[in-house]
């Protein structure tokens, strides 16, 4: 059941699009998703503030290899006010435990128009950095640049799992 923050009532669409949202990312249906994104959604992404995906058709995409590089995805119910839900959701990158939270907010048509991520832990976060930028880049801009971007992004995933075996043995 819905939670709210306020007697402020959810905006008209946002429990059914965050439904949708969910349901999506459960079944790793990233089609399903471009039927509640308004046509200018924009996505922000926790790996980097230097990056946004724009319109329908890239987050779509952009989805589609998300669901391709997290497993098992589950969400929890959602909490909203006015045009803003959130929800959180986990899943597993490459046998990393990811952890994360949606906020996500509407427009007067209940269309989703931005989404934020926000993930943890650093692991996670690093192996998801190694694993979805080269995917995302090869779809974009060819199967060279995924490499290169692979061999750039791989070494943070690398070390961020090896630190998280040891450091915390030391301290």
């Amino acid at each position: 059941m819905p939670t709210s923050g306020s007697d402020e009532p959810p905006a008209p669409g946002l429990l059914a699009a965050i439904t949708a949202l969910r349901t999506a990312a459960e079944n790793a249906d990233g089609d399903a998703l471009a039927e509640i994104l308004a046509s200018d959604v924009v996505f922000h992404t926790p790996l980097t503030s230097r990056i946004r995906f724009e319109g329908r058709d890239e987050v779509t995409a952009l989805h589609r290899d998300i669901f391709a590089v997290i497993e098992g995805l589950s969400t929890t119910e959602p909490m909203t006010r006015g045009d803003t839900g959130v929800f959180t959701f986990s899943g597993h990158v490459r046998g990393q435990k990811l952890d994360a939270m949606n906020l996500v907010r509407v427009n007067e048509q209940g269309e989703i128009v931005d989404v934020t991520i926000f993930a943890r832990p650093l692991p996670a976060l690093a192996t998801l950095f190694a694993t979805l930028p080269p995917r995302v880049t090869a779809r974009r801009r060819g199967r060279a640049k995924g490499a290169l971007v692979a061999a750039l992004a791989g070494p943070l995933g690398f070390a961020m799992r090896s630190a998280d075996v040891f450091v915390p043995r030391l301290i």
